[in-house]
């Protein structure tokens, strides 16, 4: 493939590289990152790997991920490597990112969103929006390139598939899916370890605070889709953090009678996030979320808003 050629000769001619994953890291983004950050270090490359927002802990687990910076100067590196970020907002460093293009930066990006601004700045595009995730497209890179992977970088780029299928319940996850899934159990990624630790690390106050939320529930029939919602003090008084509120609108998407779930909860720092699921063919919520000033994929997406919940008489509204 001539893409993953390309990246072969930038390897060649550079030894400075930094790997910049999108805010409020998931799965794949933290996966890919490490897969990458992995090889290239073994191929004996200067490597950093950053991301603009902490990391969830349930990603712990993962080889390297103590290693993942909030800072940089973008000087010292000769090649960019945006992994999983759908935009350039997304990295949380747009006028960095868009400063080392100017200045020659080569800007290598790996994404498995639909086209977005990151395409055009791109020096090099390795993007599949048909790929399950980003962690998909970087093992396919790294086999291509002939890499003898290692358990830890199996379990990175397995973590990161599982992640964006939703455990493999996603209807993305295809017969690729599963043959490379097969392939890095093979090469001794940890699936029991990752399952244990995204699918199953729940805790009391994880299952009250999806309690609330649960009980708040509102169906439109007529659509098929289902809204729910987080205060700030539903956030706290539940003694949980913004760490647990994910995997919570998949568990709304999985009723039977839901075409798409809908959830809104307030954040820390005075904004409400949108987060958009359906396994419906007919149904793209990035069309959705694109409306709210977001994006993402065709079965998963987001966006932000300013604002919060205020409750009134008549009931709940964003103010």
């Amino acid at each position: 493939m001539k893409q993953f050629d390309d990246f072969e000769k930038l390897l060649s001619e550079h030894s400075s590289f930094l790997l910049i994953g999108h805010e409020d890291p998931d799965g794949d983004s933290l996966g890919s990152l490490l897969g990458m950050s992995e090889y290239l270090d073994g191929r004996g490359k200067r490597v950093l790997v950053v991301c603009k927002t902490q990391v969830p802990k349930i990603f712990y687990f993962l080889s390297g991920i103590e290693k993942i910076e909030s800072d940089f100067k973008i000087e010292d590196f000769e090649v960019v490597i945006l992994l999983d970020n759908g935009d350039l907002k997304r990295t949380g460093f747009m006028d960095i990112v868009r400063s080392a293009r100017k200045q020659g930066i080569s800007i290598v990006n790996i994404d498995h969103h639909i086209r977005n601004d990151i395409w055009k700045l791109a020096t090099l595009n390795l993007a599949d929006v048909e790929a399950s995730s980003t962690s998909e497209i970087v093992f396919n890179l790294l086999t291509y390139l002939g890499y003898e992977m290692t358990p830890s970088a199996a379990t990175a780029l397995l973590a990161g598939m599982y992640y964006d299928t939703g455990g493999f319940h996603h209807t993305n996850t295809s017969n690729e899916v599963l043959r490379i899934s097969s392939e890095l159990l093979h090469l001794g990624a940890n699936l029991k370890k990752i399952s244990k630790s995204v699918s199953q690390n729940r805790s009391v106050n994880m299952l009250k605070l999806w309690g609330i939320a649960i009980d708040r529930i509102i169906v439109d029939n007529k659509r098929g889709m289902a809204v729910t919602f987080l205060t700030r003090d539903d956030i706290l008084q539940a003694g949980a953090n913004d760490e647990e509120i994910s995997g919570l609108v998949n568990l709304l998407n999985t009723a039977s009678e839901i075409r798409v779930a809908l959830l809104l909860y307030e954040t820390s720092d005075g904004k409400i996030k949108g987060s958009l699921r359906t396994e419906d063919e007919n149904v793209d919520v990035a069309k959705i979320a694109e409306l709210m000033g977001g994006g993402g994929h065709k079965k998963a997406s987001g966006f932000a808003l300013s604002g919060k919940f205020v409750r009134e008489s008549e009931g709940w509204k964003i103010v």
